[in-house]
């Protein structure tokens, strides 16, 4: 039987939902205002989207700050706070990586260019403006990240104007930019509780790719396979 993956409903939700089938997952859409309940999944994704409400770690909304949606924020906060009593396997994706922190006590900078580019100047480009941009990250030997995709390093995609700022409770960086800016956590007590800022549901690779497209094509798929493996073995156990 294959794992059934429950992914928040979201912006461009299609590309999360072919990435799990890709990999040979079942999906369940799960509704925002609905009963935030994953009694029925084998593992959760938690998908890019709008920024977080600040008062959820205690700051005034920047005026950069956009598409804030409360209810959004509650739902997937319980979401998540469930899947880690249930010992549930986790992926977050960019905004996912950013509720991870939140849910754990956290806080994030709500505006890059304003807080980052006088203490780096060289910073790669982190952008949202509907395209992506690409860098370097450097990943922690050992984590279940690089379990996962057997790097150290690895070149992703990059499309966000927020980043962690305080690290949430129990979680652990294991990637960051030349910029210091957090891009992968993971929580070590769990058996697959993993988040990253960049978009591995769409690091797909065309017909005529060029090499870091398959590069990617690459990371993005030995990610989800192992999200994949990890929800099969909760299945199997419950």
């Amino acid at each position: 039987m294959k794992p059934i993956i429950g992914i928040v409903e979201c912006y461009k939700f299609e590309n999360y939902k072919y990435a799990i089938e890709k990999h040979g997952g079942v999906v369940k859409q799960l509704l925002i205002g609905s009963e935030p309940s994953i009694s029925d999944v084998n593992g959760l994704l938690l998908p890019g989207g709008g920024d977080i409400d600040p008062e959820n770690y205690g700051e005034n909304e920047h005026p950069m700050t956009q598409f804030v949606n409360r209810s959004r924020d509650e739902f997937e906060i319980s979401l998540f706070n469930e899947a880690i009593r249930r010992d549930k396997s986790v992926l977050g994706i960019c905004r996912g990586l950013q509720i991870f922190c939140c849910a754990m006590d956290g806080s994030l900078y709500q505006h890059i260019p304003e807080y980052l580019p006088p203490l780096f100047p060289d910073f790669p480009i982190h952008k949202e403006d509907g395209v992506d941009t690409e860098h370097d990250i450097k990943i922690t030997v050992g984590s279940r990240l690089s379990q996962s995709i057997g790097e150290s390093s690895a070149r992703v995609n990059s499309s966000h104007h927020q980043a962690v700022k305080v690290v949430g409770d129990e979680l652990l960086v294991t990637a960051q930019s030349k910029d210091g800016i957090i891009e992968a956590m993971e929580f070590p007590e769990k058996q697959f509780v993993i988040a990253v800022q960049y978009h591995p549901e769409r690091m797909w690779s065309n017909p005529d790719a060029t090499l870091t497209e398959r590069e990617f094509l690459n990371h993005a798929t030995k990610l989800f396979r192992s999200f994949i493996k990890s929800a099969t073995k909760r299945r199997l156990s419950c």
